[in-house]
């Protein structure tokens, strides 16, 4: 990742609140919730979200020496079909766990990464509208176009 992405990215992560400061946060449950659209999905210079409405609620279990991150992301995200080339609404509903190290003089938790991951790892292979849904006109145009 660029520097300048990098700093885009932390810029954003911070802008939203999904940079964690570990400084006073106190050992034990914390909640957290941030909603996720295509302004957060584009500092990751992602071109293939066309839109994104997510809702996203995270535990933090603070430990002295690591956290326990649990995450459930629910809404959609838009893609372009692969067939079509129109828009696919996509359903994203998740829940992740992880445990994430400390190091002894660590600040600050980024999860800005951790959850672009846990959508992304989510989506389809391949985007389709479902059977007799794309585009007439371009079905038409990939049907004259074909091979037999």
């Amino acid at each position: 990742m660029s520097a300048h992405l990098k700093a885009k990215t932390l810029k954003k992560a911070i802008d939203t609140g999904m940079v964690i400061s570990l400084k006073g946060l106190a050992l034990g449950l914390h909640h957290y919730e941030w909603s996720l659209g295509r302004d957060f999905f584009a500092s990751f210079e992602n071109q293939e979200l066309i839109d994104a409405h997510l809702e996203v609620r995270v535990a933090l279990e603070r430990e002295v020496d690591r956290i326990m991150v649990e995450s459930a992301l629910q809404g959609s995200v838009v893609r372009s079909c692969d067939r079509c080339l129109g828009d696919v609404s996509i359903p994203i509903l998740c829940n992740d766990k992880e445990v994430i190290l400390l190091e002894p003089d660590q600040e600050e938790l980024d999860l800005s990464q951790y959850l672009y991951d846990s959508v992304c790892v989510n989506l389809p292979f391949q985007t389709l509208h479902p059977s007799g849904e794309c585009d007439p006109v371009m079905m038409q145009k990939l049907a004259e176009l074909s091979v037999n």
